[in-house]
């Protein structure tokens, strides 16, 4: 869970809506099309989000294709929509988005404001940062999410989210992404187990997560490269976790496992057929679980 460095940028936060910033203005048909993604970013990043030549002379010169983890943390994204909305669909009223940073689901999803209420939980300067620039923009979002600040190191999430009005009777969806690889074990364990309290029979939890998993030499190559610019930038990944292992700790922590996808499911769901050659080439390891009665 990022937290904000200089009070203008936020890390992995930022990187992550630069990301889908750049997808939806320039990809030909966005995997998820982020239209407020651009809002969230400084008056630089705006700039470089918007030129269409930004990305590829970075890449070049850098020599780092960051496309394919970036389709990693979009396609993850996705999935976890696709969820939420069939949650939704069977009538569930409360999504909670743990590590939020920059999300933008309550701010477009307008097919959704006023049947779903959303719950972001994150640090309180990255919530602070966020809401300016949202004001900032001078737009009308489809509905603002319900801000739930959190210090996660003195401050107990579910009692946070309980004072903002999320109703623990009541079953809930919730998604944490593209979080879990900077949090050691034994923080991703005592979240789940938190979280889990105040889940009613019937809630849903989206995750990802970095599975220790067989690499090809080109995989374990571009990994390294991507650890040593995420800790470089004070983010430096913390867990890798086998998927057995994973699965076994979810069930220990009351939840029943209903999908263990890879990038390989993301890649048939939203990447096949693309023109522009986008795909999930990294191992990532996207789980759909349920909370047991």
């Amino acid at each position: 869970m990022a937290k904000t460095g200089d009070g203008e940028s936020l890390g992995t936060a930022e990187g992550a809506v630069m990301g889908r910033a750049t997808h939806t203005l320039h990809a030909e048909d966005p995997i998820l099309n982020d239209t407020w993604a651009i809002d969230l970013l400084g008056p630089a990043s705006q700039a470089q989000a918007r030129d269409p030549e930004h990305e590829p002379l970075t890449r070049k010169a850098s020599g780092f294709d960051f496309r394919l983890i970036l389709a990693v943390g979009i396609g993850s994204l996705r999935y976890a929509e696709d969820e939420v909305e069939r949650c939704a669909a069977r009538g569930i009223e409360q999504y909670a988005i743990l590590g939020a940073g920059f999300d933008t689901f309550a701010l477009r999803r307008h097919d959704l404001a006023g049947s779903v209420r959303v719950f972001e939980i994150d640090f309180p300067d990255v919530q602070a940062l966020k809401q300016d620039r949202v004001k900032a923009s001078g737009k009308i979002p489809a509905q603002y999410p319900i801000f739930v600040p959190v210090d996660f190191e003195t401050m107990s999430v579910n009692e946070a989210i309980t004072t903002a009005g999320f109703d623990r009777s009541q079953a809930s969806v919730w998604s944490w992404m593209n979080t879990i690889p900077y949090l050691t074990n034994e923080a991703t364990e005592s979240s789940l187990r938190e979280i889990r309290e105040i889940m009613a029979p019937g809630s849903r939890l989206v995750l990802n997560y970095s599975g220790e998993v067989p690499l090809t030499a080109e995989q374990a190559e571009y990994l390294a490269r991507l650890g040593e610019i995420t800790g470089g930038g004070g983010e430096p990944f913390k867990s890798k976790w086998k998927p057995e292992v994973f699965e076994k700790l979810l069930d220990s922590c009351g939840y029943r496992v209903i999908e263990h996808a890879t990038e390989v499911d993301l890649n048939e769901r939203y990447y096949a057929g693309r023109s522009d050659g986008l795909f999930a080439g990294m191992p990532s390891r996207l789980i759909t679980a349920e909370a047991k009665d």
